[in-house]
């Protein structure tokens, strides 16, 4: 029996989680401001936080925490990737020919769509917040509320990456100047980096 409550307690759980600027939700804002492949970027964050999150709810948390030396693994190659994405907008914003009226986000689809899962898959806070710590907190309702539980944390994602591709979209006109650009490389990679020291000091030192 679906249970409002749980949902609505999911919702706001997972709402947290997902706001923030975040290497997939830079990708998703960045594309969108370009107006390339937009609505399969969209469905297929949808979709990857879908199953992340039914992983997570149905058990698969504990089965990662089990496995001798994954999350270890999956947070330094994380936090690896995420500087190296960083290091990567700082280098755009300080180049010239990078610097057009659709930035770096025109691309091939298969080439976005690639990027796009490794910017999901490798980030450590999606196996760390989504999977693990989502998962857990779900079984606190047992598993009679797990479908509850699901439908709430889908709800929010369906809302939260359907408003940033489309508010996205509407900046558009606001970077048809290169410095617009310079200050949006700027941002990201300031993100980027504090992510990564943030990765780090949370979960990255422990292991040590």
């Amino acid at each position: 029996m679906f249970n409002a409550q749980v949902a609505l307690a999911a919702f706001s759980l997972s709402l947290g989680q997902i706001v923030g600027i975040g290497p997939q939700n830079a990708f998703v804002i960045r594309h969108g401001i370009g107006h390339s492949h937009v609505l399969p970027i969209v469905l297929i964050c949808i979709a990857c936080d879908l199953l992340l999150i039914a992983a997570g709810v149905f058990g698969m948390g504990s089965v990662v925490q089990s496995i001798p030396g994954f999350l270890p693994l999956v947070t330094w190659s994380g936090a690896v990737f995420i500087l190296w994405l960083g290091i990567k907008a700082f280098r755009s914003a300080c180049t010239p020919s990078a610097l057009r009226a659709e930035g770096d986000s025109v691309r091939d689809r298969g080439q976005v769509i690639r990027s796009l899962l490794a910017v999901t898959l490798l980030n450590p806070y999606v196996w760390l917040d989504t999977v693990i710590l989502i998962g857990s907190l779900s079984a606190a309702y047992g598993t009679e509320a797990r479908l509850s539980f699901l439908a709430g944390s889908t709800t929010a994602s369906v809302l939260w990456f359907v408003a940033i591709g489309v508010f996205s979209m509407k900046l558009a006109p606001l970077f048809r100047q290169e410095r617009s650009w310079r200050v949006l490389d700027g941002v990201v990679g300031s993100l980027m980096l504090l992510t990564a020291a943030s990765l780090i000091q949370q979960h990255g030192l422990k292991y040590l």
